[in-house]
């Protein structure tokens, strides 16, 4: 058994968690486009799908995944949802007949451009509250975080 009271000790305060400030952030953005998505039938995870695939064109489910920063198994689950729906289809890849390739359909296409003027007013309004400066320095500080970040670490 452990002492929860020494434990929390040697964390930093949640107040200064670098991921649940992230969280926190996202879930204010999300607040706002909610209701947006529940408009457009679609949930966050497709609709961010739709909007890789008409920016990136045609790929597989594990570049999808990549991409639209999903679990590769919880791309496939969303994907079957929305070939139902005809916003995307999957066809067997031509030179890796193992791999699958997802593409957006005209449903989706015409979806994503319906809603993209609602989308784009929320996140510009985001900029304009937070300083449209201070708002894309933001970005360039998450990507770089995440360029300098990511991958194996130094011995």
């Amino acid at each position: 058994m452990t002492d929860s009271t020494s434990d929390h000790t040697t964390l930093a305060p949640t107040t200064q968690s670098l991921p649940i400030a992230l969280i926190r952030a996202r879930e204010t953005l999300l607040r706002e486009l909610r209701p947006m998505l529940a408009e457009a039938g679609v949930s966050e995870p497709q609709w961010r799908i739709l909007r890789v695939l008409i920016e990136s064109g045609p790929c597989s489910v594990q570049g999808l995944a990549e991409t639209a920063c999903l679990q590769p198994a919880s791309v496939s689950r969303i994907l079957q949802s929305m070939v139902e729906r005809a916003l995307v289809e999957r066809v067997q890849d031509r030179v890796n007949r193992r791999r699958q390739v997802v593409s957006v359909t005209d449903e989706g296409r015409a979806l994503v451009a319906r809603f993209s003027p609602v989308s784009r007013g929320i996140t510009d309004a985001f900029a304009e509250r937070f300083g449209a400066e201070r708002y894309q320095q933001l970005i360039a500080l998450l990507d770089a975080f995440i360029s300098d970040c990511d991958g194996p670490t130094a011995d």
